[in-house]
């Protein structure tokens, strides 16, 4: 009787399959890590972007009444408005080359520094995170700072996706 030696043609297919069915769960497994790492990035870039504007806003707090959010000097800001309504900056994006705060020999006023600042903070939204925007609202003396992005990458800001917020008064 003749003994056969080595392996068969459904034990080779066998270890393929397993060895295949391996490797697709480290790719999804790699998948997953990278999709967290971003969420984490998007998350950490939305904490110092919030932080920028509180920062923004207490260096400039001579500026504006705290308790109606108004600029002092009554200047009504073009398309931003501190009210006691929240304030959606995505409309808005300008450009801050040709503002009269880098100008040389030219006055930047109270109001003018708050627009500047607001724009580059909706611009910094933008230029960072996935169809990011920002709002302000004021209630009661305390200033509501929030930003929202497209987490998933679906293409539209929905219900889901993350709205990191936070409050401070000047």
């Amino acid at each position: 009787m003749k003994t056969h030696t080595g392996f068969t043609l459904i034990e080779v297919l066998i270890a393929m399959l397993i060895l295949a069915v391996g490797l697709l769960g480290l790719a999804a497994l790699q998948t997953y890590t990278l999709r967290s790492n971003l969420a984490a990035y998007n998350y950490g870039q939305a904490t110092q972007l919030l932080y920028d504007m509180s920062d923004r806003m207490r260096a400039s707090s001579k500026t504006i009444d705290s308790t109606t959010g108004k600029i002092i000097d009554s200047t009504i800001i073009s398309t931003y408005v501190i009210a006691n309504s929240s304030t959606n900056l995505r409309t808005a994006n300008k450009t801050t080359n040709n503002h009269d705060c880098l100008k040389v020999g030219t006055a930047c006023t109270p109001a003018k520094l708050v627009e500047y600042d607001l724009i580059e903070w909706n611009n910094a939204i933008a230029g960072t995170l996935p169809m990011g925007f920002g709002t302000i609202a004021l209630t009661n003396g305390i200033f509501t700072l929030s930003i929202t992005w497209d987490d998933d990458r679906s293409g539209t800001v929905t219900s889901d996706d993350p709205t990191f917020t936070m409050s401070t008064q000047l």
